[in-house]
């Protein structure tokens, strides 16, 4: 039929995954510099190294693309953060680490993500938890700010109810 060949398709594009590239080029030379005197510090003098850029990855439907961390380990929570690792240039496929937020995201009685709850989030910690998949057909990236990751003991954490594993 006519009209079926005039459906509207969902078109999908590298941008995502030339962003990720240039976010990773900008991790391995945090990590790989030697902390001076103008690098960000610590009230007490220490150093810290801010060596995450977090991103949030929006689907072609205007959705955040969500996954589980920690599933059977009792402490199973839900994401839409994350910090790139490695990307394969050819194939545009990324493994991703999966970075935990302070407050659950998602509904506790539906299980959905709520974008509300994403935006209530104060900070994210490394998991050393990874996904892999391929970029190709993300429609939108969210660079977040490195501050916006915290280390693990940092920051107030909510005990409430991550809405999984129930």
């Amino acid at each position: 039929m006519e009209w079926e060949k005039k459906k509207p398709t969902l078109k999908c594009n590298h941008c995502v995954c030339k962003e990720l590239v240039e976010i990773q080029k900008a991790q391995e030379i945090v990590e790989n510099r030697k902390p001076e005197k103008s690098d960000c510090t610590l009230g007490d003098g220490e150093h810290q190294k801010l060596d995450t850029v977090p991103f949030i990855l929006q689907t072609p439907y205007g959705n955040p693309f969500f996954t589980f961390g920690d599933v059977g380990a009792g402490d199973c929570f839900i994401t839409v953060f994350f910090k790139v690792i490695s990307i394969n240039h050819d194939t545009c496929c990324a493994k991703l680490e999966l970075l935990k937020p302070n407050k659950p995201i998602t509904d506790p009685d539906t299980g959905s993500v709520e974008i509300d709850k994403v935006c209530d989030v104060d900070f994210v910690t490394k998991t050393s938890e990874c996904i892999t998949l391929s970029l190709k057909c993300f429609s939108a990236i969210k660079c977040l700010k490195p501050s916006f990751v915290k280390e693990e003991g940092e920051g107030k954490w909510e005990k409430e109810d991550y809405g999984v594993g129930d």
